[in-house]
């Protein structure tokens, strides 16, 4: 959730650019889900792709610590999406 509130997309966003399905992403957010290894790479590769660097530790390599954002950028079908939603 916290690069989602970085990048300031919602959930249904993050569902149309990563291909994972919003209610997961909801799971996952609110604890309820541990995500697939193929769910977690989805959204892993999707939120890099906008910018967003996952900062682990450097004694426990599968324990994350935070996020940086390098450039924000927005997905394309996220653009694309806003883009329609603002002509209609």
């Amino acid at each position: 959730a916290s690069a989602r509130a970085w990048l300031e997309i919602s959930q249904a966003e993050l569902a149309l650019a990563s291909q994972v399905a919003k209610r997961t992403i909801a799971h996952i957010e609110n604890g309820g889900r541990i995500p697939h290894d193929r769910t977690l790479k989805a959204l892993v590769d999707c939120l890099q792709e906008m910018g967003v660097e996952f900062l682990m530790d450097e004694h426990n390599t599968e324990r994350g610590v935070g996020i940086r954002v390098r450039e924000a950028k927005l997905h394309p079908v996220i653009l694309e999406s806003r883009d329609e939603a603002t002509s209609s």
